[in-house]
């Protein structure tokens, strides 16, 4: 004789009882709701046009002299010398008077003089940084300015070779 009681059997879940049709509905919804609401914010922020007034129309280019190509050795914060090639163009004003073929061929040597100076003055690290091209082209067409050639509109770099 046993004073042990006979155990009930464990309740089995109930068959169909999850999350239910609300459930899985529910986040659906929200989802769309999130989806389509970041889609309207995002398409209701959209740069505005500029303004005719200041928008800048590219020009086609004037005369253009390629220059051979330059081989100089730029120094680095070490002074360890760097070999560096490097062609360039110039664009000039259209219709100015030493832009005609001719005087433009004239020119060469003082503008690979000019530029030959300046590529000896810049430091490896400003060349081989390519957020530097623009204040490169900027400084040379200064000197290019300063040497003669007021026309010149534009420096080009067609190649740059550095090691």
């Amino acid at each position: 004789m046993s004073d042990e009681k006979p155990k009930a059997p464990a309740a089995a879940p109930a068959a169909g009882k999850g999350p239910g049709i609300l459930g899985m509905i529910l986040p659906a919804l929200f989802a769309a709701g999130a989806a389509f609401g970041g889609a309207k914010i995002a398409g209701g922020h959209q740069l505005p046009a500029a303004a005719p007034e200041h928008a800048e129309t590219a020009k086609p280019p004037g005369p253009t002299l390629a220059l051979e190509p330059f081989l100089v050795t730029v120094p680095d914060a070490n002074k360890k010398n760097h070999p560096m090639k490097v062609t360039i163009a110039i664009e000039f004003a259209e219709g100015a008077k030493d832009a005609k073929e001719e005087m433009l061929k004239g020119l060469t040597p003082r503008i690979r003089d000019a530029s030959l100076t300046y590529f000896r003055s810049i430091a490896y690290e400003q060349v081989i940084d390519a957020s530097a091209n623009d204040k490169i082209r900027t400084e040379l067409l200064e000197k290019l300015h300063l040497a003669g050639m007021a026309s010149a509109e534009r420096v080009l770099i067609t190649d740059l070779v550095v090691q």
